[in-house]
């Protein structure tokens, strides 16, 4: 019986150490540890113009290990799967920027973060019109800046007779308002320029002064009679004829004339008003009858044909007045 029960520990550290073989053969499967899944990437190119175009993201890692792309920018696009495993090369574009500001913006690959750069767009300037003519008294024109929000521009001339009075810089879309002095001379062109686009003044040189009608020639004096040889009776004189009353000139046929041109030295206030064509000074009234338009659409720099009567100080009284639309500012 003692032999037996000594015989039974034996036994049970036998079966133990089976126990323990048998599970330390078993195989355990599970992913790479974190410290194993190191994720490095890299954009090429990092920068881009304000046109925009395509990079692309490359990403290396272990085989096994996954990574993820993403962006808050709205102006970049992930084109290429924004998940994986193992190394990869993910497309992507940026769109163009349309203000004249650069931008950045962050690219998350997994836990590493990407930095892409956008130049600002270039700012484009344009002016309404190139140019105005304007009459020798001079007077105000105007011309608008086109732009950008965002983008300066200034307004300026080398000229003495012309002055930039308003819109002297702006940082958007503006007008720029111009003060011609009075010309006494001949013709002359000036320059503003406003946003790097050049303007350009013409004004008119300042209109002879008409020329006045000459004098009337003096009658001559009537030489007197010789007195008559006395006779011995004297014969008495005759009665003279009395001289006729000289019969008045009729008053002159008033004269109609055609005109046309451009308009300038524009004055006074609807229906009357003054401006010259050419080497001639025009007026209406409210028996002038304007065609295709009416007296408060006339303007400087405007074409107009016409119909009037020259009056005797040279002044055309328009009866009628053709305003030329298209041509009109």
């Amino acid at each position: 019986m003692r032999s037996r029960l000594g015989a039974l520990p034996a036994f049970s550290l036998t079966l133990a150490c089976l126990a323990a073989a048998c599970s330390s053969t078993q195989t355990s499967v599970s992913a790479p540890s974190d410290d194993k899944c190191q994720v490095s990437a890299s954009s090429s190119p990092s920068s881009f113009t304000s046109t925009g175009g395509s990079g692309s993201l490359t990403i290396t890692t272990a085989r096994d290990c996954t990574w993820s792309v993403s962006t808050q920018a709205s102006w970049i696009s992930i084109s290429g799967d924004a998940g994986g495993q193992g190394a990869a090369t993910v497309p992507y574009s940026v769109a163009p920027n349309a203000v004249p500001s650069a931008r950045s913006a962050t690219v998350l690959v997994s836990s590493q973060s990407l930095t892409l750069s956008q130049a600002a767009a270039p700012c484009p300037f344009s002016l309404s019109r190139t140019g105005d003519a304007i009459g020798s008294a001079g007077g105000r024109l105007s011309v608008d800046v086109n732009t950008l929000s965002g983008c300066a521009w200034s307004a300026s001339t080398g000229d003495s007779w012309i002055a930039v009075t308003s819109g002297q810089t702006g940082n958007a879309s503006g007008s720029v308002g111009i003060t011609v002095a009075a010309n006494a001379g001949a013709a002359r062109v000036g320059h503003v320029i406003a946003g790097g686009q050049t303007y350009t003044v013409s004004q008119n040189a300042v209109p002879p002064a008409p020329v006045p009608a000459p004098a009337p020639t003096p009658a001559p004096t009537p030489t007197p009679a010789p007195a008559p040889t006395p006779a011995p009776t004297p014969t008495p004189a005759p009665t003279p004829t009395p001289t006729p009353t000289p019969t008045p000139t009729p008053p002159p046929v008033p004269k109609t004339v055609n005109f046309g041109g451009v308009v300038l030295s524009l004055s006074g206030n609807c229906p009357n008003i003054r401006f010259t064509v050419g080497l001639s000074t025009i007026v209406a009234d409210s028996s002038t009858d304007f065609s295709k338009g009416k007296c408060g659409d006339v303007r400087n720099g405007q074409t107009v044909t016409g119909t009037g009567v020259v009056q005797s100080t040279s002044v055309i009284k328009a009866t009628q007045i053709v305003l030329d639309k298209e041509n009109g500012q």
